[in-house]
């Protein structure tokens, strides 16, 4: 009886020892589940973190190629600016020639000269009719126009006050003579029809004659 109740009781011990060994063998496995679930799901987050991190990288150079194409067409199209505009400045200036009018020794008519100017406008061609002896040096341009008038190529020329004062001092045929040396000498150096004739904006009146409005080609009788 004895040997049995004590059989039983080993028996029992030995149950037990099992069990808390299958219960720790069992916790163990769960915490070790666990450990490993919080590892995946810690690698999982910091996978998805660093995916749009690498994505923003790719956009970010995507950009930067975009760029550069852009930037060389900006650079593309200065360089031809600079290109064109080193073109204008090494061009030489192109020359004109001029027909200046000059009263003959006789007062009876014009000689007229051909000469060759740097470039034709309303200021070089007073010059070269003050360095003529046509008109005084204190003459000058205070504006001078081309355009068109009832489908005629025309010309409005404005000069300072002392061309009146110094057309008054003269008589009619130096008056005549003098007007008619500015008159043709622009209308055939420009290949204009007509042209007017002011002075400070207002019409010129010389006390022997009123020019009003457009005056064409003029002959000396």
């Amino acid at each position: 009886m004895k040997h049995r109740t004590l059989c039983i009781a080993v028996l029992l011990c030995a149950a037990m020892i099992f069990g808390t060994a299958g219960c720790s063998n069992t916790q163990d496995t769960d915490v070790k589940t666990q450990t490993e679930s919080k590892e995946d799901k810690k690698d999982t987050e910091e996978k998805s973190k660093e995916t749009p991190d690498k994505e923003s990288e790719k956009e970010s150079a995507a950009s930067k190629e975009e760029t550069v194409p852009k930037d060389e067409s900006k650079d593309a199209v200065k360089s031809h600016a600079e290109i064109q505009e080193s073109q204008k400045e090494s061009a030489p200036v192109q020359t004109g020639q001029a027909f200046i009018y000059v009263p003959d020794e006789n007062a009876e008519g014009w000689d007229v000269n051909q000469v060759e100017i740097a470039q034709v406008t309303a200021d070089a061609l007073i010059g070269q009719l003050v360095g003529a002896g046509v008109l005084t040096d204190s003459i000058t341009v205070q504006n001078f126009e081309e355009t068109e008038e009832e489908g005629q190529y025309v010309l409005k020329l404005d000069l300072s006050s002392n061309f009146k004062d110094s057309i008054r001092s003269m008589g009619t045929a130096g008056e005549i003579l003098t007007i008619g040396a500015v008159v043709n000498s622009f209308l055939d150096t420009y290949q204009a029809e007509a042209i007017q004739i002011t002075v400070d904006g207002s019409t010129l009146e010389t006390g022997h004659e009123v020019y009003e409005g457009f005056m064409t080609h003029m002959d000396y009788q």
